[in-house]
């Protein structure tokens, strides 16, 4: 293990991944596939939508149980017992990383939803009402260097200039730092496949960053929507017509690091898929 971890420094590469692991509903499978994948090379996990679940114990303390005492985790979730504490999480190998600090964001929300998304949130089960969204950021320090790594998780509802709002809301609470990896659920609603919303998104973070996840294809597919809670007229509709919605939502951004490689992750557990990238410092 010690000599893994040597090699690792040594070629300055660090794997991550970001995943929406979709409001913390399954639990056994995302911990196993978070085991999964740290035996395969990961050193940090961005989550997404993890949050108090009635009656269940964080889902964070079941993964660092999982993955044990070389693991650390950080989160920005609500009080609330409920799914208005969604919120964002980073858990890092504290062999490979060591934590300098950390900030928490709250994302600017919306006063209220509009008729087509709270008629869209009801047949899905969802909260008919704007959820607070949280981004979290932590400076590691990495082969000596330090290094900002953000789990962020923009809005579904109000379009895309809420979403820029909320980014640029997020980058106007951060200092300069040479090496930089955002990652996260962007909500990116891009049917028609314009790029239009990605254009804005390099807009916003700017020149220097560059999308490791571009060219991976969808992360996100409306068929594996888990709908215990659901309208039972929505769920019908999309079984029985094998409906599926297929959207890339997720992604890796980074900044003065180069991409090695760079993939979505086949797993169950969630409606997303998750991303797993090999990056070197530059």
């Amino acid at each position: 293990m010690i000599k893994y971890i040597f090699m690792i420094s040594a070629k300055n590469e660090l794997t991550i991944v970001t995943y929406n692991i979709e409001l913390s509903l399954n639990v056994k499978k995302i911990v196993e596939n978070l085991s999964d994948l740290a035996k395969k090379g990961v050193a940090v996990f961005c989550l997404q939508e993890t949050m108090n679940v009635p009656d269940q114990e964080l889902i964070v303390t079941t993964i660092l149980k999982k993955l044990g005492n070389d693991w650390k985790a950080i989160y920005h979730i609500g009080d609330e017992n409920s799914k208005l504490s969604i919120g964002t999480c980073i858990i890092w190998n504290k062999n490979i990383l060591d934590r300098e600090k950390e900030k928490k964001v709250l994302l600017p929300k919306m006063k209220q939803l509009g008729l087509h998304e709270i008629a869209f949130n009801r047949l899905a089960g969802g909260v008919a009402k704007p959820l607070q969204r949280r981004a979290i950021s932590c400076v590691f320090r990495f082969n000596k260097k330090p290094i900002r790594i953000t789990s962020l998780h923009l809005d579904h509802i109000g379009g895309t200039k809420h979403r820029i709002r909320q980014l640029k809301h997020f980058l106007s609470h951060q200092n300069e730092t040479g090496y930089e990896i955002i990652c996260g659920d962007f909500n990116t609603f891009d049917l028609l496949k314009t790029g239009e919303e990605h254009a804005l998104l390099q807009k916003t973070l700017g020149n220097k960053f560059i999308d490791a996840s571009e060219g991976i294809g969808h992360t996100d597919d409306i068929y594996h929507l888990n709908t215990t809670y659901a309208f039972p007229l929505f769920t019908w509709i999309i079984k029985t017509f094998h409906i599926h919605i297929r959207r890339k939502l997720d992604y890796v951004w980074v900044k003065n690091f180069r991409v090695i490689d760079c993939h979505k992750i086949a797993v169950g557990g969630s409606d997303h898929l998750p991303i797993m990238a090999t990056l070197k410092l530059q």
